[in-house]
């Protein structure tokens, strides 16, 4: 969970102006192109002590549900420091402190950049049991796929219950994609063999994640010492048949 906090006066209570509070939830990475839901709170400084215990409980509950490995604050430091020290002690237990510029009107998941420094090599364990399955399927033949080709040609067909990245997409790697999830394809020929009218280059990591979301399916980033996969990406599949490409 990714928490931004901003005020611009005296480090004290006891002044006039507001303190403002944004709260996002996700899962890293695929939050920098679907961001959570958000919750936001303009609270006057007065009274910021008192409604900070309150903010807190409200934020442990979106952690729990949220399942939050994490709680990355940032923003102005006294008010950081007036909240945190209000927090349950499990969700206080969890917070990691971020500098930098803390912009909440991008468009994008909230502290991006700073997420990306705490989480880049850090695996939660539900993601490693994930990558284990892998390992296990892929000695054993079983149910997933490796490579681009191969995986984009699974999520077409909505097979996909993981994909597995060795890195995000560099911005130079695109796809082509239409206006459904299951619309993604490796040229624009391919998409439009399949009925796409008129469909649109972009971002791999925006189209890749965008059919995850559609699809129900999980994102996880694996570093190269835990597990290489073939051209940096794998997926674990829901099913496969004889149309499931090799």
């Amino acid at each position: 969970m990714a928490v931004v906090v901003h005020y611009g006066g005296l480090p004290t209570a006891e002044t006039h102006g507001w303190v403002t509070l944004e709260a996002e939830t996700g899962t890293w990475p695929a939050s920098t192109v679907t961001p959570g839901e958000r919750l936001h709170r303009r609270v006057a400084v007065a009274t910021w002590h008192r409604t900070s215990l309150r903010l807190g409980h409200r934020l442990d509950e979106r952690a729990r549900r949220a399942h939050a490995d994490a709680v990355v604050v940032g923003g102005d430091e006294w008010a950081c420091n007036v909240l945190i020290r209000r927090l349950p002690h499990t969700l206080r237990d969890k917070v990691v402190r971020v500098g930098g510029r803390t912009p909440t009107d991008t468009g994008r998941a909230l502290l991006e950049q700073q997420l990306d420094g705490v989480f880049r090599g850090r695996m939660a364990a539900h993601d490693r049991e994930l990558v284990d399955i892998f390992i296990g399927r892929r000695a054993l033949a079983g149910p997933m796929t490796e490579g681009l080709a191969a995986t984009v040609a699974a999520l077409q067909r909505g097979q996909v219950a993981a994909l597995l990245l060795n890195r995000p997409p560099g911005s130079s790697l695109q796809l082509w994609a239409g206006s459904q999830p299951t619309q993604l394809a490796l040229t624009e020929a391919e998409l439009m063999s399949f009925g796409v009218r008129a469909p649109r280059e972009e971002r791999a990591d925006e189209a890749l994640v965008r059919a995850l979301v559609g699809t129900g399916a999980e994102l996880i980033v694996v570093p190269e010492s835990e597990l290489r996969l073939y051209e940096g990406v794998g997926a674990l599949l829901r099913y496969t048949d004889p149309g499931t490409p090799p």
